[in-house]
């Protein structure tokens, strides 16, 4: 790591992707992970999002379906940390850390919408994109693709008709 970091106790893993500084904590030891950076002066919480591995093309598969990733920023040093953490698919909770990062309150409620992971401990754990009546995780690569055709033009029927030599 470029910037001395202490890290917490519980580390599964450090390294830099593509630049990226990143650390990889096991999900019983999240909260105490951010309590501790935070106080080293990563203060400022810049996002947290959900990546689905359940078809990733990669070499060494992920060790579990989800893994969430939180940004951090020491504002004094400049420095940027990356807090990984897997979430297994039958058993999709984390604790909420919206007490500790208030920004975290709209990601986690954005994460669970779209992906279906519950944050235990949110206040307001509610749909944020989708309709309140909305059955399902829309970001989650199992989630049934469809939809309804949109006409934006009269003459739809002539561009979205396949040519007939093809």
């Amino acid at each position: 790591m470029t910037t001395p970091v202490k890290l917490p106790e519980g580390i599964l893993d450090q390294g830099a992707i593509a630049g990226d500084e990143y650390v990889t904590v096991p999900r019983d030891r999240l909260r105490a992970t951010l309590e501790a950076l935070k106080a080293q002066g990563y203060e400022s919480y810049v996002f947290m999002t959900c990546v689905d591995h359940l078809a990733t093309p990669v070499v060494e598969r992920p060790p579990e379906r989800f893994e969430l990733v939180y940004q951090l920023r020491n504002m004094r040093t400049h420095h940027e940390l990356r807090v990984r953490v897997f979430v297994p698919e039958d058993d999709a909770r984390m604790p909420s850390v919206h007490d500790l990062y208030g920004p975290a309150n709209w990601d986690e409620r954005e994460t669970w919408d779209m992906f279906g992971i519950v944050f235990e401990g949110h206040p307001n754990l509610t749909r944020i994109l989708m309709p309140d009546d909305w059955v399902g995780h829309p970001l989650r690569r199992d989630y049934p693709v469809g939809g309804e055709p949109v006409d934006f033009s009269e003459d739809h029927e002539t561009w979205q008709t396949a040519p007939p030599e093809a």
